[in-house]
């Protein structure tokens, strides 16, 4: 699940809003922008056409941008100097013999960025599957209620012609997501899918509405439109003959439609990683809790930043409920409340006010525990201890309460993205080499075994 959830983040990524690629001569160079404990990765790619003439795109994959323009004011043997029109920013830099030392300007501030060669993806991300594949990969669609095309990836086992293959379609956080969950190059999707097929069990992973090669509009979707979508998915891979039983894998966001779907009694079982059992509100409530904790907001001036984003909250979900988006007005809010607010909050406040979606409001008055309760099928609840994101006790305690059938593991030292991590903190994600905890595939691949083992 991505930063989307809190209301504070709006605050911090408006401060941190450049993307970035960095080098000196051919070739890629990362560096990090430090804006107090807040660390932004940027990568500048330097390449050199034909004629000799040295170009250079940025990156900033926190944000899951890439190939920003830049134009190359000079680039001589031992210093480099670019602007980047996109993102109002310009880099100064010394090359050094296996660095460069220099500045990152944007909107009058400056920040110093060390710059060293990039590590060759494979081995940042070794677990990323690479051809040649002991199974069978098929670009294939299915079709969205509302006639949206969903471009997807069949990965199925090789089988005898007797037998049927059990298969999970797969659903992502929250978010615009690629077929394979792609976030600081890491593919955890594909990760799973090679996994499970080399354990006998086929996989569906399909790009969201709006993304890469699907159809259909993002902005305008909540999370009903997204189950709808997963539905669709579920019905293509069970007009499929090979197919046995069909599961839903979800992550994150994806986890709370996987609940969605299992109490409409349309899926097998379900595989939920760091699913959300708990209510939108309280999910949001508890990250802006941490995001305040991490600016050094605490005391009675949290307290009161709290309540006010608790009474912002409530109105919004009331709106979403009776189906209007209307203006909220926080300072007459904060004063009816007899609330004194740090005006950075208030501000914060008022620009996701600005940036309200269907999805934003709709999540507020989301209610996993509601199908919860109706769940009957075989159900597999994956939490990592150090989730900052979608907090794993309050969640696997609201699981085991409501689904008695339910698996439930709260699994120590994993994140939100089901990683080995030392904080869980999101901006601790990039510099993870695990994809997925091996402890995490094989749990999946035994639960799924285990309960089609009679097919």
């Amino acid at each position: 699940m991505k930063q989307r959830f809190s209301i504070l983040s709006t605050f911090l990524v408006c401060a941190l809003l450049w993307p970035a690629r960095t080098s000196a001569l051919t070739g890629s160079w990362r560096g990090e922008l430090r804006v107090g404990q807040t660390g932004l990765a940027i990568v500048f790619n330097f390449t050199e056409s034909d004629d000799g003439t040295t170009r250079c795109t940025l990156d900033s994959p926190m944000q899951g941008a890439k190939g920003i323009p830049t134009t190359i004011l000079f680039c001589t043997s031992d210093s480099v100097s670019l602007r980047c029109d996109a993102v109002g920013a310009t880099y100064e830099g010394r090359i050094l013999a296996d660095a460069i030392e220099g500045t990152f300007r944007q909107r009058g501030h400056a920040f110093p960025l060390h710059l060293t060669p990039e590590i060759p993806i494979e081995v940042r991300r070794p677990q990323t599957p690479r051809p040649p594949f002991p199974y069978a990969v098929t670009d294939t669609t299915f079709t969205a209620p509302d006639g949206a095309v969903m471009s997807a990836t069949l990965t199925m086992p090789y089988r005898l012609m007797s037998t049927k293959i059990p298969v999970v379609l797969m659903v992502s956080g929250s978010g615009p997501q690629n077929r394979d969950e792609e976030i600081f190059d890491h593919h955890p999707f594909a990760v799973l899918a090679d996994h499970l097929a080399r354990n006998g069990i086929g996989s569906l992973r399909y790009d969201d509405r709006g993304v890469g090669k699907s159809t259909g509009d993002f902005p305008s979707a909540t999370t009903a439109t997204f189950r709808d979508d997963a539905r669709s998915g579920i019905a293509f891979l069970r007009s499929i003959g090979a197919v046995g039983k069909v599961g839903v894998l979800g992550h994150s966001e994806g986890g709370t439609i996987a609940f969605m779907l299992g109490a409409e009694g349309c899926t097998d079982f379900i595989l939920s990683l760091a699913g959300m059992a708990v209510t939108g509100k309280e999910t949001m409530m508890r990250q802006n809790s941490h995001a305040l904790d991490l600016a050094g907001v605490t005391g009675e001036e949290k307290e009161t930043s709290l309540r006010l984003i608790e009474i912002v909250s409530d109105a919004v979900a009331e709106q979403s409920r009776i189906g209007v988006c209307r203006p909220i007005d926080i300072d007459s809010m904060a004063s009816a409340a007899g609330l004194k607010v740090s005006p950075q909050i208030v501000s914060s406040l008022k620009t996701t006010q600005k940036m309200r979606t269907p999805w934003f409001d709709g999540f507020f008055a989301l209610n996993p525990p509601a199908y919860l309760k109706d769940i009957k099928c075989p159900l597999l609840a994956l939490n990592g201890d150090r989730d900052t994101q979608v907090d794993g006790v309050a969640n696997t305690t609201m699981i085991r309460k409501l689904v008695p059938q339910a698996e439930v593991r709260l699994l120590p030292g994993l994140n939100h993205l089901m990683q080995q991590a030392t904080t869980g903190e999101i901006a601790e994600y990039n510099d993870i080499r695990e994809t997925l905890s091996p402890e995490v595939l094989d749990i999946i691949t035994d639960f799924v075994k285990r309960i089609t083992k009679n097919d």
